[in-house]
């Protein structure tokens, strides 16, 4: 696996769940400022109902005008057939991220479909999507375990994964919707699914407490993992959820990356200012 640790900044996760939307202007500016940096992966909007989720309503038109350079990875959510034709219709997203869940009570309340029904539509967006020049992104969440009072076991997760890569997902990410693990636990779950799948292992979508996160990213990098989502202030998190909502920053990330002498997929000199950044633009919503 690779040494250099990639990083998704989810813009989407850290604007979702604000009192008021950030004006589409205001998004399409610290997009094109990221860039300008030198960030590779955004996740940038939601193909949902606006009746749900009105702060990404303008995800068709956010990046109207936004120069994306060659190579770079830009995503959004859809959590259906409809959601994807939407998406397909904006030629610089180049990635579907799908929200699948380990938790079937999640799934149900997160897109009124249970999880042999979600896979079935899952199967059916990244066959469309990939006949129309896009990857997938799909997370799982709760994937370190739930407050929905479902059963949980990491080998069930494996075996999930295992049915994702049979439908042909380009890549898959291991949510912790609801921050339920520590470092010993995330360790435990990330040897479980790397004996199942050859040593394979996935992206990491984590939400933590600002005193818990350093020793979860520790324990990430010690297991092997180099794809993380992260956000800039450690904004954000699933309004779906009933728990902590707070990202990983993408400030202490590349920080804790850096300092274990492995390189990082950020501009890290320019993070200072971003994270500043961040968080007036959300302040300011």
């Amino acid at each position: 696996m690779s040494e250099t640790v990639l990083v998704t900044e989810t813009l989407r996760d850290a604007w979702q769940g604000l009192p008021r939307s950030v004006p589409t202007a205001d998004k399409r500016a610290f997009i094109q400022r990221l860039l300008d940096a030198g960030f590779r992966s955004l996740d940038v909007g939601s193909f949902v109902s606006p009746k749900l989720v009105p702060t990404m309503a303008d995800s068709d038109a956010v990046l109207d005008g936004v120069n994306v350079p060659e190579g770079v990875s830009c995503m959004a959510l859809v959590a259906n057939e409809k959601g994807l034709e939407r998406l397909l219709a904006v030629p610089a997203i180049n990635e579907v991220l799908y929200p699948f869940s380990l938790s079937e009570s999640f799934q149900l309340r997160n897109t009124n479909r249970g999880r042999e029904q979600a896979l079935e539509g899952l199967a059916a967006i990244t066959a469309r999507a990939h006949e129309r020049g896009r990857t997938v992104y799909a997370t799982i969440s709760m994937a370190f375990g739930n407050n929905e009072g479902d059963p949980y076991d990491p080998r069930e997760l494996a075996a999930w994964m295992a049915r994702l890569d049979a439908i042909g997902v380009d890549r898959i990410g291991l949510a912790d919707t609801t921050a339920q693990a520590d470092a010993s636990v995330l360790s435990r779950v990330l040897a479980v699914v790397a004996a199942e799948r050859a040593g394979a292992l996935p992206g990491l979508h984590l939400h933590a407490t600002p005193q818990g996160a350093p020793d979860l990213i520790d324990a990430a990098l010690d297991a092997g993992c180099r794809a993380f989502d992260a956000a800039l202030g450690g904004l954000g998190g699933c309004q779906f959820a009933q728990g902590p909502e707070s990202n990983l920053s993408t400030r202490l990330l590349g920080e804790r990356v850096a300092a274990r002498g492995l390189a990082v997929d950020l501009p890290l000199t320019a993070l200072p200012d971003l994270d500043v950044a961040a968080r007036r633009l959300a302040a300011d919503a």
